[in-house]
């Protein structure tokens, strides 16, 4: 894979991993599905350990964390692994060309590179996932 877009994926999820623990520390359950975290009956805006600011949307959620915004949808089966090139480029930002990137239109060709190769697996609804070693 190609490095630039291995070390933006995993500070990505690392990111998703923080917020997800912020979420649970505030009493928020982690949904078995995405429809379950949809419904979940949560408010849409609150106030994460920290004074971290979140905002539930669909099938995910949005945290403002200190080190800026991680937005992530959970997947069918509540997984929090998930990503795509827009989470990426919107997470990355201003940072991007930290992760030697010169744009989002490079990072895209990357990623469907990557995607085309078997690299990142399509999960039939929006988002991509990490192909496994020996899977």
């Amino acid at each position: 894979m190609d490095q630039r877009l291995a070390t933006l994926i995993a500070d990505y999820l690392a990111s998703v991993s923080l917020a997800l623990r912020l979420l649970q520390e505030a009493g928020i359950a982690l949904p078995r599905s995405n429809t379950e975290w949809a419904c979940n009956g949560i408010a849409q805006t609150g106030i994460l350990p920290g004074g971290t600011k979140y905002f539930k949307h669909g099938y995910g959620c949005a945290v403002h964390l200190e080190g800026g915004t991680v937005d992530f949808d959970f997947g069918e089966k509540g997984e929090t692994n998930g990503f795509d090139a827009w989470r990426l480029s919107a997470f990355a930002a201003d940072t991007l060309g930290q992760y030697g990137f010169h744009s989002e239109k490079e990072l895209l060709a990357c990623f469907k590179a990557e995607v085309a190769t078997g690299t990142l697996v399509y999960s039939g609804y929006i988002l991509h996932y990490l192909r496994h070693a020996g899977a």
